[in-house]
C-alpha cells in the first residue's frame, strides 16, 4: 500500500486547495480530473492509501470503482452534492469510510482526513493537527496545554463541570510544569486565535471573540467529537 492521496478534483477552489494543505500537514496528495476515465486511469493501489471524491449520484461504475478502491486497502472519503439519505447509504455500503455534505468547507475536510489516515496518534496529537490546520501557533505553549486539556476532557467530558483546576494540574504533570502557567497560557493562546482569525477558522465562523479556557476547551472538544 502507498502513501499518497488521489483527489478526483483538479479545480483550484476544491481538489487543488486541498492537496496544497494536506501536504502543509504532511499528507502527499495529488489531483486529477473527477472523470471516471481519469479516475480510473490515475487510481493505483500500490500508490494510493486513500481516494478522495465527490458526487451529485449513486452511479454504477462510482460504486464499482469504490467497491474496488475499497476492497484494495484504499481509505475512501466521499464529499455528496445531495443530503439524499438513500445516497449517504449507497455510498456507504458501497465501502466509503467518510460520507460528508457539501459544500464543506475545505479545512473541515482536511481534518476529518488527517484524522482517519493519522489513527496511529494519540487524541492529543490528533487535536494538534486540527488546530495547526485551522491556524492556531505551535510556536505557543498554550497550544499543547489546549490539545492535552482537550484530550482528558473528551475522554471524560463531565469533568469540564466539574471545574478546572484537576484539569490543568494533571496537563501540568504531562508537561513538568505548574497548573497555574498551563491556565495563564492556554488563555494568552486564546487572545491570540481571536485576533488571528485562527478561532473564526476552527469554528466555521460561529466563534470569533476571545473565549475563556473552559470555553476554548469545550469548543476543541466539541470540533473534535463531531469530526
Amino acid at each position: 500500500m502507498g502513501n499518497r492521496l488521489l483527489i478526483c478534483d483538479s479545480s483550484p477552489a476544491v481538489g487543488r486547495l486541498i492537496a496544497l494543505r494536506l501536504r502543509n500537514m504532511g499528507i502527499a496528495s495529488e489531483c486529477c480530473r473527477p472523470s471516471l476515465q481519469a479516475i480510473a486511469k490515475r487510481y493505483d493501489p500500490a500508490v494510493h492509501k486513500a481516494v478522495l471524491l465527490f458526487t451529485y449520484r449513486a452511479d454504477e461504475r462510482l460504486l464499482k470503482f469504490i467497491r474496488q478502491a475499497a476492497d484494495n486497502g484504499s481509505t475512501v472519503f466521499a464529499g455528496l452534492y445531495s443530503p439524499s439519505a438513500a445516497l449517504g447509504k449507497s455510498i456507504k455500503n458501497a465501502g466509503a469510510a467518510v460520507t460528508f455534505l457539501m459544500p464543506c468547507p475545505p479545512e473541515e475536510i482536511c481534518s476529518r482526513i488527517l484524522l482517519r489516515l493519522e489513527t496511529a496518534n494519540s487524541t492529543a496529537e490528533r487535536i494538534e493537527l486540527i488546530l495547526a490546520e485551522a491556524g492556531f501557533p505551535r510556536n505557543l505553549s498554550g497550544f499543547y496545554y489546549l490539545a492535552k486539556a482537550a484530550e482528558l476532557c473528551t475522554a471524560d467530558p463531565a469533568r469540564i463541570w466539574g471545574g478546572m483546576g484537576g484539569i490543568y494540574e494533571e496537563t501540568a504533570v504531562a508537561f513538568s510544569t505548574s497548573p497555574s502557567l498551563v491556565e495563564r497560557s492556554i488563555r494568552n493562546l486564546s487572545a491570540h486565535i481571536a485576533e488571528n482569525g485562527a478561532l473564526m477558522r476552527l469554528t466555521n465562523g460561529m466563534l470569533c471573540e476571545k473565549l475563556t479556557n473552559t470555553e476554548l476547551i469545550c469548543a476543541v472538544c466539541d470540533i473534535f467529537s463531531r469530526l
